[in-house]
């Protein structure tokens, strides 16, 4: 168990379009809008049930959502109980590794001994608890391997094509009986073939949650994409948040947009290791017959509108 949560920081991405999932939300919910912001089940959306996850072992004034200005309307009635300044605006989109880079920075110019934890936002998690022992155990670990940033990873129960993969390597002993590996190599969304032969050596899904020291991250953007690393650190070094959102408005739209998977992590698996997570289910949602499967076999309800009245001729 954790000792102390003081240097503790949460991020929480939510910048994604969903469009993968954008005609079926039209369809159940009349209305455009990414698939995190939607209360696809129950009476919270993915979102809002990433940030209360988080909120279980981390302060909420060190929790913070990168979102796209477009997403402000969604985002903001949503997190009316989280500060104002927890909240950082991309003025467009840029994918995900601008996106961390922007908040790894933010936390840095506050407390550089920060431990962080990165979770998407659009993910469904069953075994809430249980999946956030394994976040805090993963924290346990960061602080003590402190040049390494661990991702967790589900350990799977079905060949899925569609998921993004983490083949092990060596075993990383340590005192806690961590099932942590080091990693060999990402695949992501394999053929079919390649699926079932990812599933029988036993690899995992990536569930792109990932934990490490503030330097550890950090010093990964500066080896692999030095160029943006310093227009950002130019910008968050500003202690005034009226003189950051101004560059950052000049900035961004001439920044190359950058996957975090192909541009930072492909790239530097010998600091990478991956955690074992069994015994919860996960899914990520990313199309309408996995959601639709997971309703059916869960028993959950699905929220949908009202239909609309028949009219009369």
């Amino acid at each position: 168990m954790l000792t102390s949560r003081e240097n503790l920081w949460g991020v929480v991405l939510s910048g994604g379009d969903g469009t993968r999932l954008q005609q079926f939300i039209k369809k159940i919910f009349g209305i455009v809008r990414p698939k995190q912001y939607c209360p696809i089940v129950g009476t919270r959306s993915m979102f809002r049930h990433t940030i209360d996850r988080v909120r279980s072992l981390v302060d909420p004034k060190k929790i913070l959502t990168i979102v796209n200005r477009a997403h402000l309307e969604y985002v903001r009635p949503q997190i009316s109980d989280q500060l104002p300044v927890t909240v950082l605006v991309q003025p467009c989109s840029r994918e995900t590794a601008n996106g961390i880079l922007l908040s790894l920075l933010h936390i840095h110019y506050q407390n550089p001994q920060a431990i962080v934890g990165i979770f998407p936002s659009d993910h469904f998690v069953l075994e809430e608890g249980k999946f956030m022992q394994q976040v805090e155990q993963g924290f346990i670990f960061a602080k003590k391997h402190n040049n390494s940033v661990v991702l967790l990873g589900i350990s799977p129960t079905q060949v899925e094509p569609g998921y993004g993969w983490i083949e092990k390597a060596g075993a990383v002993h340590n005192p806690w009986n961590l099932k942590t590996s080091r990693v060999r190599r990402f695949w992501e969304k394999p053929d079919p073939t390649k699926a079932k032969l990812l599933f029988a050596k036993g690899c995992l899904w990536n569930t792109f949650v990932m934990i490490g020291a503030l330097g550890a991250f950090l010093s990964q953007f500066r080896e692999m994409i030095p160029k943006t690393f310093n227009q950002l650190n130019s910008v968050m070094r500003f202690s005034s948040s009226d003189k950051r959102e101004a560059l950052l408005n000049q900035l961004y739209p001439s920044l190359p947009s950058l996957n975090f998977s192909s541009a930072i992590l492909e790239r530097s698996r010998r600091h990478l290791c991956v955690q074992e997570v069994s015994g919860v289910y996960w899914s990520d949602w990313g199309d309408e017959a996995r959601v639709l499967r997971d309703v059916e076999r869960l028993h959950l309800r699905l929220n949908q509108r009202p239909s609309p009245p028949l009219s009369c001729p």
